[in-house]
């Protein structure tokens, strides 16, 4: 073998050595601040309360922040609120959902479709469901979800 082959197979050595850390660091993985723990299947898991679902954000009992009335609710098909999403209960229409509206995918705020029951996020196209769990991806983690209730006519939401 001659320097100049040598040398040459140095030189792709090289260079494929060096691909595995440029592909890391080109990659779409999400940044530590917008991960979002994963919930429990929503099939296995009760609605969400303060104490009983491990799912739901960890909140002081009692801590609940009003998101909006019942009214409001009602006529909007929906609440939005510092980045929290309320929605009635497809199954049980006297019960609310409340999750974070920041898709776990990239960031981006999703969307209530109510004719479709479902949040949908408009930069990918990911889709989850009421209570967050995702219906199609990208995305993979759920939506962040929260404890919330109905008590004299307004909303509130465990924060």
């Amino acid at each position: 073998m001659d320097r100049r082959k040598l040398l040459s197979w140095f030189g792709l050595g090289w260079v494929v050595s060096l691909l595995p850390s440029s592909l890391v660091g080109c990659s779409d993985a999400q940044s530590p601040t917008a991960s979002v723990p994963a919930t429990t299947s929503p099939a296995t898991s009760p609605a969400p309360t303060a104490a009983a679902s491990p799912s739901v954000a960890a909140a002081p009992a009692g801590n609940f922040k009003a998101i909006g009335t019942v009214a409001q609710l009602d006529k909007d098909g929906h609440l939005l609120s510092d980045k929290i999403a309320v929605v009635r209960d497809p199954k049980d229409s006297n019960k609310v959902l409340a999750v974070n509206a920041i898709c776990t995918h990239k960031g981006c705020d999703v969307k209530w479709k109510s004719d479709k029951k479902l949040y949908v996020c408009p930069c990918h196209d990911a889709e989850f469901a009421a209570d967050g769990a995702v219906l199609e991806g990208p995305a993979k983690t759920p939506l962040q979800r929260y404890a919330a209730k109905i008590d004299k006519g307004q909303v509130l939401v465990s924060v």
